[in-house]
């Protein structure tokens, strides 16, 4: 056999033994779908009937947010929403308007647990715009001394010095609704994301 026939069966059967290998060995595949990070812009917060502009200001300044802020205080372009507050004790007024709402066929209140709110030992309930206007879920509240309040709804938007918005990363935005859900005159504060195409 020449040289030349000598060499090219070596490549030949090195060749079938790389594809051999190939085909048989697995190679390690980074198979993690990469993790988009979560953008947001901004708090919806709800706080307690009567909370004037100048105290939700004064709150917020309170927490030090490290990130520039405009608010917009008792938004309109969301529907109204009223709530009462009854003690964690008190289940008759509970049941009677749970039996109200069956028989009246009406969804007074809110009571799934994603709308209930616990402050202390009370329950905040979202009351829907019907009930307010319902005498006879009026009339049970007046039974118990329970009075019909109004949520004050503010948006607060990140901006940057010059008035163009910005936003931070979720992990800081769940930081600093946790501390601002500890306060007394919030109810509640929704996250506001942004939507990347």
């Amino acid at each position: 056999m020449s040289k030349i026939n000598k060499e090219l069966s070596i490549l030949i059967i090195f060749l079938i033994l790389t594809v051999f290998a190939g085909t048989f060995m697995k190679t390690p595949v980074d198979t993690k779908t990469p993790v988009k990070e979560l953008k947001v812009a901004g708090f919806f917060i709800e706080f307690e009937d009567g909370v004037s502009e100048s105290e939700v200001k004064t709150i917020l300044e309170s927490y030090n947010l490290t990130m520039n802020y405009s608010i917009k205080y008792n938004t309109d372009y969301m529907e109204d929403k009223y709530y009462i507050i009854l003690d964690k004790d008190n289940w008759d007024i509970r049941r009677e308007i749970s039996k109200g709402m069956k028989e009246e066929k009406k969804d007074w209140i809110t009571s799934s647990p994603a709308h209930v709110i616990r402050k202390g030992n009370d329950y905040v309930f979202t009351v829907s715009e019907q009930a307010i206007q319902d005498e006879n879920f009026l009339a049970i509240l007046k039974k118990y001394n329970i009075q019909v309040e109004k949520f004050v709804e503010c948006l607060v938007r990140f901006e940057k010095p010059d008035g163009s918005r910005y936003w931070i990363p979720e992990e800081d935005a769940i930081r600093t609704k946790n501390k601002l859900e500890m306060n007394e005159s919030i109810f509640s504060v929704d996250i506001d994301y942004i939507c990347d195409q």
